[in-house]
Formats: structure tokens, sequence, C-alpha cells
């Protein structure tokens, strides 16, 4: 399959914000040209219509001029995004063209329950439906009874190593700031053992989100001296960052499959998450990091401080992380992808 036969659909890649943007923006390494319509950009709600209708008729211009496009490959998630994408997926089938579904949402499960007849009869209609992990492969065929649904790892970039040394241990964080992705749990676990990791630990954290509210509580939990907001985090930064910290922390309550949780492994870092989405599948506990249910504030301490305590001990995690996240990199990822592109045509 030849890059000029097929069309992505999707976010704005060219700046990275998220992990639909990261994952599309690696993509668009793969394929020269990278045809694409971008259906949705950050900003206000007039801006995103705009945004919308323009790549309405950009995609019917693609249709009809643009014979030699036999896929659309569709990145798509719950809510707005999937009612957006719908339309195009509609389309594409009058056109007659062979159409793949790939699924980021972390909330697409809790979205089908609400609106279960709308997602089973789209996402039928495609020709395949691309899952992030065995788990999604699993519910994807036993929710929407979809005969052609394959993994396609996450893909992340290759990483720019340059460690840091610090004096204290570093843990970092990425993500939305708000409940989902357990920032409030790691500041209860900071705020509670505060004396304990006083000038021993520092916490990192960038994202968006609930930030205003995030730095209320480090103040008032006078956890300024720990806890460290680093703004919305990307490019040279976020290398730096990743160079800088000693592990990673995630816990959070409902995922697909983090893109940063594989970026800060690609980094070797050891990793602290939870048992949702596909994380079981990277991470193992005692392995390449330590994983516990969501909310288990007590597991995030002992994972935390375990790692604090034996640096041989973080290091081997770190190198464990780095074995297990090679087939995240994107030479693996674009054969599978040239596989599945391949089978459908």
């Amino acid at each position: 399959m030849n890059a000029e036969n097929i069309l992505t659909i999707g976010i704005d890649y060219r700046i990275v914000h998220g992990g639909v943007a990261a994952v599309e923006n690696v993509y668009s390494t793969f394929y020269k040209p990278f045809n694409h319509v971008t259906t949705v950009v950050d900003g206000g709600q007039v801006n995103k219509l705009f945004i919308l209708c323009r790549a309405f008729f950009q995609f019917l211009g693609w249709m009809l001029f643009r014979p030699q496009i036999e896929i659309v490959h569709v990145h798509g998630a719950s809510n707005a995004s999937f009612w957006r994408k719908r339309i195009f997926i509609y389309i594409a089938k009058l056109f007659g063209k062979k159409v793949v579904f790939h699924s980021h949402g972390a909330e697409f499960q809790m979205f089908t329950i609400k609106y279960k007849k709308a997602v089973i009869k789209t996402l039928n209609k495609c020709d395949c439906i691309i899952a992030l992990s065995k788990s999604w492969k699993l519910w994807f065929e036993n929710t929407i009874h979809h005969k052609n649904v394959v993994v396609v790892k996450n893909v992340i970039a290759p990483p720019h190593i340059n460690k840091e040394k610090n004096d204290k241990f570093v843990i970092l964080f990425f993500g939305r700031l708000g409940k989902r992705k357990g920032i409030y749990d790691i500041l209860d676990v900071l705020s509670e053992h505060r004396e304990e990791f006083l000038n021993k630990l520092e916490f990192l954290f960038g994202g968006d989100g609930d930030v205003e509210q995030v730095q209320a509580i480090i103040r008032e939990q006078n956890l300024n001296n720990i806890a460290k907001y680093q703004g919305w985090v990307s490019g040279i930064k976020k290398e730096r960052l990743l160079n800088q910290a000693d592990a990673y922390i995630l816990p959070s309550y409902n995922e697909g499959l983090p893109i940063s949780v594989l970026e800060a492994m690609s980094y070797s870092l050891p990793i602290i998450s939870t048992t949702v989405g596909g994380i079981p599948e990277i991470l193992k506990n005692n392995e390449n990091g330590f994983i516990m249910e969501p909310g288990d504030k007590i597991a995030i301490y002992h994972a935390i401080s375990k790692l604090m305590a034996n640096e041989a001990m973080t290091k081997r995690m770190g190198e464990n992380s780095l074995n297990k996240v090679q087939e995240h990199l994107p030479d693996y990822v674009a054969r599978q992808l040239q596989t599945l592109y391949d089978s459908l045509v």
C-alpha cells in the first residue's frame, strides 16, 4: 500500500498536544505524502465549528477528485470526537472506501453504554477497528461484535537520551490534571508523608485541566518544595524532564494505553500506575515498576518509598521498561500498519 492511497482523518498533529496528536505526528513520518484532514483544533467553539466545516468540504474534495484514495484511516475517541468522525465514516463508505477506525479514547466504554446503538451501527460500517491493547480488542469484539479488530501498538517517537543527575529523587507526571489521571491521589500521598519526602523527593508534573485547583492544594498543604508545576509540556522541555526523572507515575482511574507511560519507559524509567485499560500489558509488578488498583494511596506510597530507597532496583526496573517498549517504536509499528493496510485491499 502506497502513501497516495491512504487518507488520515484526525487532530492537528503538527502541534503535539496530547496522545492522539503524538501518534499522528509519528505516523506522518511513515508516509510521504501524509494525506490528512484535520477535523478539530484547540480553541473556542466558533473556531472548532469552522475547522469542522472546512474539513467536511476538504474531505468531499478528496472523495470526488482523488480516486486513488483506497483507505480512510480515522483516529477517533468518545464524546464529540465520535460524533465528528461518524460523519466522515459514513461519507467514506458511500464512496466505497475501506475505513479503519483507530480508537484512542480511555472513556469509550462508558460512552458506548450511553450510546450503544449509534456506536455499534457506526463501527460496524468500518472495515477494521484498531485497538490499543489485547484487553481493548476483546472488549470491541464482545461489545461491538466486529469481526476485524486488530491491535496496533501505540507508537512513540525514539527517545533522545541525555540523562541528568539529581540531588533529589525525581518523579514525573504528564497528563490532564483531574481525578481521572489520579493527580489528587498523588497529592494526598505527598501531603500525608510530607516530612518524610521533604528535601528528598521532587514531584514534577505537567498538563492542563484543573491547574488552579491543584496549585491551591499545593499551597494549602505546604507542598511547594516538593510538587512543582511545569505547565503544558512538549518537545525539548518534555525530553529534558524525562532525562531528569528517576521514575514516572500515572495512577489513573481509566485509560486506553497512555502514550506518556510508553514515552517514560523509552527513557528507562520505572513506572507506578494502575490496573486499567492496556496498562497491565506493559507494566508488570516488581518487574518494570509497580501496579495497583486505582485509588490505592497506600500502594502508591509504598511504591515511591521502595524506589527511593533502592537505586539498584530503580535502575533494573528502568532497564526492563526500555526492553518492554521496543515494540512501540516507529520501525515495528510502521510494519504493523503496512500489514494491516495490505490486508484490506
